[in-house]
């Protein structure tokens, strides 16, 4: 997600992921939550008092809205000073779409407790060890799964999930004030007479947390120990490990099967080292990697050797060997540099789709060789010269490339001007980010569309016994049997863009 930083608190995001987002939350949690969410989304980050006056909702129902998105972890509260702020977290919310794709990552890899445990969490955003273990145990009953008949079972579970990076605690925060003596816990209904005459008062300003049936409110999180912290997904891990998984599909047609196995393996070790260095290009040492290599193939040190030359020979600059200075080997592997070339990929299967073979040909070769003259583009890229004009303003227009022009003079005649043109490779990324947004919004608004048109019929499906015998006219099983049809479409386009998104989430 690309957005302009000259302020921490007036972040501009890009207008179709707004929206997008906006969308979400309103199907979501409802229009108290959207219009919060839009406020804070085009304000920046706002307290309590800026929001109810931008929002225009009274206190009450701001203040529950805001409860929500806490929650959920759409909203991240922090504390300047004596007041309290509320900022927007744009990739939680637009997260929410990747959450049947999350689920089933799970299920392959861990298993059907992860993925319910998983499941909980997405449901309720953040939860404390107890509230896990109550509504786990209370799913598996419904189940009639082999229930959890300890807290040491779910910890089991969640020592996992959290070995594997997939959860994480929710970050600690400080906060001024602790209500009701000392209790952790109260019910979000409660109100004493002295509350009820600051209603409108600090207290208000302080909200930080919710839980299904409590507001939680800490005033030193670094204190509690681990069944009293809140527990919530971790988006960051699931996008490296989708951006791993794309990074082994584009050597796959170069390497076999146990070389792309021992990519796969290489990148989830260098994980934590890549989170810490920031996305930069992590390196290990070969007698680190080596018996981690031997164990989870089953193969002697000296074949883990082989395989790993020959997987630095087969990948090219993604995955490189160097010795340090003491002699010993040190593997990397590029992640941003594989990337880069991943969504330049996908950038010109879509000009190719769009415009043709010849228009992803003069993308190439602008993207090789910048600031051409439309003549030299004509005979580099073989090319008629007014072809390669209508090409060039199209992509021109979709701004996948742009022009420069050089006067040799200061009236800047045409005659007398050199019209460059090239291609600025990030633009073109968040150009195309845009329109996977624009997309992605326009394909759920069509869904829904779809669905309420024939929310008669599916009621009717929903209330009847038995689906095959329910009795409908010929007008709707026709409507029905065409919902279906736009429906599946439609869905397997949004998990088409959905498998995009991730490539091109550059932050």
């Amino acid at each position: 997600m690309q957005f302009t930083n000259s302020r921490a608190d007036s972040l501009v995001y890009l207008p179709e992921a707004a929206r997008l987002s906006c969308n979400i939350i309103h199907d979501c949690f409802g229009d108290d939550s959207e219009r919060v969410c839009d406020s804070l989304l085009q304000q920046g980050q706002r307290t309590f008092f800026e929001l109810v006056r931008i929002t225009g909702l009274r206190p009450r129902r701001c203040e529950h809205a805001l409860l929500v998105l806490i929650q959920h972890n759409c909203i991240q509260p922090w504390h300047s000073d004596s007041s309290v702020f509320y900022h927007i977290r744009l990739h939680s919310i637009l997260h929410r779409l990747r959450y049947p794709r999350l689920l089933l990552h799970i299920r392959d890899f861990m298993g059907k407790t992860h993925e319910l445990l998983s499941k909980v969490l997405l449901e309720h955003g953040r939860l404390s060890l107890r509230q896990l273990v109550e509504l786990v145990s209370f799913n598996l009953r419904q189940r009639e799964m082999k229930d959890f008949r300890s807290l040491p079972d779910v910890e089991k579970v969640l020592s996992q999930l959290l070995d594997e990076r997939c959860i994480e605690i929710v970050p600690e925060h400080r906060f001024a004030k602790k209500c009701k003596e000392d209790d952790d816990y109260f019910s979000p209904s409660y109100s004493s007479p002295e509350s009820r005459k600051t209603q409108s008062g600090s207290h208000c300003g302080n909200i930080v947390a919710q839980t299904p049936a409590n507001l939680i409110r800490f005033e030193d999180m670094a204190t509690r120990t681990r069944c009293h912290s809140l527990w919530r997904i971790n988006f960051v891990e699931f996008n490296r490990r989708f951006q791993h998984k794309a990074c082994s599909a584009t050597v796959r047609t170069k390497v076999d099967d146990e070389t792309n196995h021992l990519l796969l393996l290489l990148l989830d070790i260098l994980s934590p080292r890549e989170v810490k260095d920031r996305g930069q290009a992590a390196s290990i040492h070969q007698a680190d990697i080596l018996p981690m290599i031997c164990k989870s193939r089953k193969c002697s040190s000296i074949v883990a050797k082989e395989r790993l030359k020959q997987l630095c020979d087969s990948t090219g600059d993604l995955v490189s060997c160097f010795r340090d200075v003491q002699g010993g080997n040190n593997y990397s592997v590029d992640v941003n540099r594989t990337m880069q070339l991943i969504r330049t990929k996908e950038i010109e299967a879509i000009i190719r789709e769009r415009f043709g073979v010849p228009a992803c040909r003069i993308f190439r070769l602008l993207l090789l060789k910048s600031n051409l003259e439309q003549k030299q583009v004509s005979e580099l890229a073989m090319i008629p010269v007014k072809d390669t004009r209508e090409l060039l303003y199209k992509l021109l227009k979709a701004e996948y490339v742009q022009i420069q022009e050089v006067s040799r003079t200061s009236d800047h005649a045409p005659s007398r001007t050199f019209f460059l043109w090239r291609v600025d490779l990030a633009r073109a990324i968040e150009n195309v980010e845009r329109e996977l947004f624009r997309t992605t919004s326009n394909l759920r608004s069509r869904l829904l569309h779809e669905l309420a048109r024939e929310r008669e019929t599916l009621s009717l499906l929903e209330c009847a016994a038995d689906k095959v015998t329910v009795a409908l006219t010929p007008g709707q099983r026709c409507n029905l049997a065409r919902m279906r049809t736009i429906g599946t479409r439609l869905e397997s386009s949004l998990q088409r863009l959905d498998e995009l998104l991730p490539l091109f989430d550059v932050i």
